[in-house]
C-alpha cells in the first residue's frame, strides 16, 4: 500500500501519459497556482517530493510524498538482537529510519510518536506496540553522514564535535539543579565546550549512564552512517589513527552497556568484525542478504507502478523497471527499485542517473585495478547483462582491500552489484542501466589515468552501446 504525505490523494480515471507536466498558471480553486499541475483536463495539486530532506518529522508536517516504512520501528525493537548493524547502499532512507526511529521512542517529546505516526501502517496495524512504546525511552542519535576530512586532525575535530552536539541535545542534564555530580558537570562542561582535555572516546557510553539515572529508563542509541569515517581515513591515508578512536567509541556504548535498552547502527559497508571493530561480536548484521528488513528499504513494484499512476506516467513502467530496478533480496520474489533515483524520476520526469551523481567511487576503480585480473575479465560481461559465480564475504577488510573476496564484496555493499549467496559464492550481476553505466564511466576514467590502449576502452563503449 503506498502511503502518502501529500495532502490529498490523487486519482485519475484519465491521464495524459507524458514524461513532463505543465503547470498551470491560474486557479479559482483557492491553491496557490505553483502547487497545481495541468492532466488532461483535471486541475489537481502537485505532490511534494523530499529530494534532500531525510528528517521523518519535516517529512511528515511538511506533507512530502514518502513510502510508509514505519513498521522498521516495531521490527527494529522486537529483533532479537541488543545492537543491530544494517546494511545498504547509499542514498537509500538509512537516515529517514533512523530519524523515524528517533522521534517514535524520544521520552522528551512523548507527543509526537502520536502526531507523526498517526494513520501510518504502524499505529493502525498495532495500536497498543505504539501506546507501550512511542515515547518511552531516552534517545541518542548521531549521525556521521556528514563527516568529510583529509586528515585525521581535521576528523577528529569533526567527531569530537558531533559528540558536543549530542551532549547538547541533552543539555537539561547539565542543568537540572543538583543532578550531576562535581566532576560530572565538569566532564560535560569540557566535552560541551569541545576542550582538548575531555574524554570523547567514552562520552557516549558515559549519557547512556545519566540519561538512565535521570529518566529511570534504559537509552536507544541510534548511530547513522557509522562507516563514513573509516572510508574517509582509508581513502586519505589516516586509518590507524581513525580506528583507535572509534574502535573505543563504538564498543564501549553498544557492548555489555547495562544502560542500553537498544542499539541500531546503519551503513553502506561491513567491518563491524573486519579491521576495527573486532570487540564488537553482539552485533546482529542485516543487510539485502537477509530476510529481516527486507521491505523496509528501496520500493517494492506495486509501490512504483501506483507512483507512476498517479503522476499520469503508467506507460513507462518498462523504463523505469530497466534504469532503477533490478536489486535482489533474501526473499524470493522480492526485487527492489533504488529509492533515490525514483523520487528524483517522479520529481523531473526524466530518466536521469540521478543515484550515480551523489557519490564518487573511484577508489573502488582504483582497487580493482591493483587487484588480480581475473576481476576485470568477469567485470565485462557483467556490464554486459551477464551474471558471473564470484568469491564472496560479509565483511570488507579494508587492510586487504585487493583481494579479490574484499573487492566483489564492496562493489555488492556500495550497491554496484546484486545477487544472491550460494555458500562462499555470489551470483553477481549488474543491477539496472543506471549502474551499468556509472561503472562503465568509473572505468573509462581509469582508462585515461592509466593510458590503456584505446582498444581496452573501446571494448567497454562497445558493450554499453550494444555494438
Amino acid at each position: 500500500m503506498l502511503s502518502l504525505c501529500a495532502p490529498w490523494r490523487v486519482r485519475f480515471a484519465t491521464c495524459a501519459p507524458s514524461f513532463s507536466s505543465r503547470r498551470c498558471a491560474s486557479s479559482s480553486s483557492g491553491i496557490e497556482p505553483s502547487s497545481l499541475v495541468c492532466r488532461a483536463d483535471a486541475i489537481v495539486p502537485a505532490l511534494k517530493y523530499p529530494i534532500g530532506v531525510s528528517d521523518y518529522k519535516e517529512i511528515r508536517e511538511e506533507q512530502y510524498f514518502h513510502w510508509d516504512r514505519s513498521l522498521f520501528v516495531k521490527e527494529f525493537y522486537q529483533d532479537a538482537g541488543k545492537a543491530l548493524l544494517i546494511l545498504r547502499p547509499r542514498r537509500w532512507a538509512k537516515t529517514t529510519n533512523v530519524s523515524m526511529a528517533k522521534y517514535f521512542f524520544d521520552i522528551t517529546q512523548p507527543q509526537l510518536a502520536h502526531e507523526l505516526f498517526q494513520n501510518t501502517k504502524l499505529s493502525l496495524e498495532d495500536p497498543s506496540f505504539c501506546e507501550q512504546y512511542g515515547g518511552a525511552f531516552p534517545v541518542i542519535s548521531v549521525s556521521f553522514g556528514e563527516c568529510r576530512a583529509n586528515t585525521w586532525e581535521k576528523m577528529e575535530q569533526w567527531l569530537c564535535q558531533l559528540i558536543a552536539d549530542v551532549y547538547n541535545d541533552h543539555i537539561y542534564l547539565y542543568e537540572a539543579e543538583g543532578f550531576l555530580k562535581e566532576h560530572e558537570t565538569l566532564e560535560f562542561s569540557r566535552i560541551l565546550k569541545r576542550n582538548a582535555t575531555a574524554f570523547y572516546e567514552p562520552a557516549l557510553r558515559k549519557l547512556t549512564s545519566l540519561l538512565h539515572r535521570y529518566h529511570k529508563k534504559r537509552v536507544v542509541v541510534l548511530i547513522d552512517e557509522y562507516d563514513k569515517p573509516v572510508n574517509e581515513a582509508y581513502r586519505h591515508g589516516y586509518f590507524d589513527d581513525a580506528i583507535s578512536f572509534l574502535t573505543s567509541a563504538y564498543t564501549s556504548v553498544l557492548k555489555d552497556n547495562v544502560h542500553l535498552e537498544k542499539g541500531l547502527l546503519t551503513g553502506v559497508l561491513r567491518v563491524a568484525k573486519a579491521d576495527y571493530l573486532s570487540d564488537l561480536n553482539n552485533l546482529e548484521v542485516y543487510s539485502l542478504l537477509d530476510t529481516s528488513f527486507a521491505d523496509k528499504y528501496g520500493v517494492l513494484e506495486e509501490e512504483v507502478v501506483s507512483a507512476l499512476e498517479q503522476e499520469g506516467m503508467g506507460d513507462q513502467l518498462q523504463a523505469v523497471r530497466s534504469y532503477y530496478d533490478g536489486y535482489d533480496t533474501a526473499i524470493p520474489d522480492l526485487r527492489l527499485y533504488n529509492p533515490w533515483s525514483l523520487l528524483n524520476f517522479l520529481k523531473h520526469q526524466r530518466l536521469a542517473p540521478y543515484w550515480t551523481e551523489t557519490g564518487r567511487y573511484d577508489f573502488i576503480a582504483e582497487a580493482m585495478w591493483a587487484g588480480p585480473m581475473e576481476m576485470r575479465e568477469k567485470l565485462l560481461p557483467m556490464l554486459d547483462g551477464k551474471s558471473c559465480e564470484v568469491p564472496f564475504e560479509t565483511d570488507t577488510k579494508f587492510s586487504n582491500l585487493k583481494s579479490s573476496k574484499a573487492l566483489w564484496s564492496l562493489l555488492y555493499f556500495s550497491g554496484y552489484l546484486t545477487g544472491t549467496r550460494s555458500n562462499s559464492f555470489l551470483v553477481a550481476r549488474v543491477p539496472n542501466t543506471e549502474v551499468t553505466r556509472e561503472l562503465s564511466v568509473m572505468w573509462e576514467r581509469l582508462f585515461e589515468s592509466k593510458n590503456v590502449s584505446e582498444e581496452y576502452s573501446f571494448l567497454v563503449s562497445a558493450i554499453l552501446t550494444g555494438n
